[in-house]
């Protein structure tokens, strides 16, 4: 069993279904800039930090706020879907004991929207850490300061922690924060990549309790 006392989670493509559907509604909102936005500039900054992705993707043709907001004014349309064991695994969590926090490059006030429309007890998660969090994003392991300086208010140390996530630079600032991490293979890093790149993977997310020593 690994000896943890918190999980902290990426959001998109490893708590919910995110980059099939999002990529549809970033193509869309591109269009209304009369943008063609493709597959490789879509894969280029994909997990960036939401507003510098979003200016990236949209060609920098307006300011940020009118750029969110065109992207806000879409997203009905393209409404992110909630993998089928993620309230299993974090209800399994909590029955141990196991503190859950959330990193993400998604802004928090849409993760946190995300999450309650997807109804994801607010009570499932310490916290919600969106980009503008913190001036540091990852792969850099200072993305994780704020979240590890609030779960050392509960004397929970970094080698207490584990990241859950499914791309190659979570596993990066990960590893530079000094923290524990698994990948999950939902995402576009397949578990064999994963394992190349010297992390632990799993297959899906409802595999991450038998995982930690929880029982399946």
């Amino acid at each position: 069993m690994l000896d943890i006392r918190a999980t902290l989670f990426d959001l998109d493509d490893t708590l919910v279904k995110t980059a099939k559907v999002k990529w549809a509604h970033h193509k869309a909102v591109a269009a209304h800039y009369g943008i063609e936005l493709t597959d490789e500039t879509l894969a280029r900054y994909w997990g960036m930090p939401f507003d510098h992705m979003i200016g990236h993707l949209y060609n920098h043709v307006d300011t940020v706020d009118n750029m969110r907001a065109a992207n806000r004014a879409l997203d009905p349309q393209f409404p992110k879907a909630i993998h089928d064991d993620t309230i299993e695994v974090l209800g399994k969590l909590a029955l141990h004991g196991i503190v859950a926090g959330v990193v993400t490059s998604t802004n928090t006030e849409f993760a946190l929207a995300d999450l309650r429309r997807l109804q994801v007890p607010d009570e499932a998660f310490l916290f919600v850490q969106g980009a503008e969090a913190t001036p540091y994003h990852k792969p850099d392991g200072r993305v994780f300061d704020p979240a590890l300086a609030r779960l050392a208010e509960l004397g929970i140390r970094r080698s207490d922690v584990l990241y859950v996530g499914d791309a190659l630079m979570d596993h990066e600032a990960a590893v530079h924060a000094g923290i524990r991490f698994v990948g999950v293979a939902t995402g576009f890093v397949s578990i064999e990549q994963f394992q190349a790149a010297g992390a632990p993977a799993i297959a899906r997310l409802g595999e991450l309790p038998a995982y930690v020593g929880l029982g399946a």
